[in-house]
Parts: C-alpha cells; sequence; structure tokens
C-alpha cells in the first residue's frame, strides 16, 4: 500500500521487505527465521522487537504496521526458503 507521509510517497510493505532482508540476511540465526516462517509473520511474542518498530514509525502517521510486517515476514519467509 503506497500512502502519503511528510511530503513523499512510503510503500510500507517495501519497506518492510528490505529491513526484513537485511535482518534475515546479517542478524537473525535458524531459529529466528523458522519462528516467523511458521507464524507467516512477525510472531505475536516479539513484543520487544513490534514496539522498537512502532516507536521508530510513532510520528508517522502514514505508517502501516500490517503493511510493513507483511512484508518483513515475505523476505525472511523468502530467504527461509533458500536456506
Amino acid at each position: 500500500m503506497v500512502q502519503k507521509g511528510k511530503g513523499d510517497y512510503k510503500n510500507w510493505f517495501d519497506q518492510g521487505y528490505k529491513n526484513g532482508y537485511e535482518f534475515a540476511r546479517s542478524e537473525a540465526v535458524y531459529d529466528e527465521l523458522a519462528v516467523v516462517y511458521r507464524a507467516k509473520g512477525i510472531p505475536t511474542n516479539w513484543d520487544i522487537y513490534r514496539a522498537e518498530i512502532l516507536n521508530k514509525h510513532l510520528g508517522d502517521k502514514s505508517f502501516d504496521f500490517q503493511a510493513y510486517s507483511a512484508g518483513f515476514a515475505r523476505a525472511c519467509i523468502e530467504f527461509f526458503e533458500k536456506i
């Protein structure tokens, strides 16, 4: 979903995908990717991680957590399926 915020267009799915790819490639261990794969999204018990994302975009009224989370999950799932 493309939304306008702060004078520019943001695609929250693409932003989530980009961050999910970096997470999968650089930060995550196999077990974390498996959790995202099984949950088909950012797991609900990852409260601190969810809070960090929401806090980062707190001032942006266009932020769409569902789209961001879907993009993040897609990147992690694709990476998990390749390994």
